[in-house]
């Protein structure tokens, strides 16, 4: 008996998945007359009238339809947010390194003018012609 409880236990959470699941290749989306939002898998199902303002919802790809505008916009803003991201990232990492290069540079002028005026090192104190 206890059995029989756990298979049916099990058959209906399986029952209950796949209804709250729902398709799970529909691809269009519109509203019926009732404003009830339904799915199917060809536009061809969906009613004639609703036909034109059915959604695309799956993916897109070679064969598959094109993104709407606005999906199209927004991955146009989001492609330039991240090149213009890119840039800063490129930029700021260009101008530490040549800040870190003018240091160097400075540092290396400041030795050798110490290094002539106490006469030591490889640098000679007066140029010799």
């Amino acid at each position: 008996m206890r059995r029989l409880a756990v298979a049916w236990g099990v058959g209906a959470g399986i029952l209950l998945v796949a209804l709250v699941a729902g398709p799970a290749s529909a691809q269009y989306r519109y509203t019926d007359d009732k404003g009830v939002t339904r799915t199917t898998q060809y536009k061809v199902d969906v009613p004639a009238p609703r036909r034109d303002a059915a959604v695309w919802i799956g993916p897109t790809g070679v064969g598959i339809p094109a993104l709407s505008e606005e999906a199209r916009k927004t991955r146009l803003r989001d492609d330039s947010l991240r090149r213009i991201g890119n840039s800063i990232e490129q930029l700021t990492a260009a101008a530490a390194a040549d800040q870190a290069r003018k240091q160097q540079l400075r540092k290396e002028a400041a030795e050798a003018v110490s290094a002539r005026k106490e006469g030591r090192g490889n640098v000679p104190a007066w140029p010799t012609r």
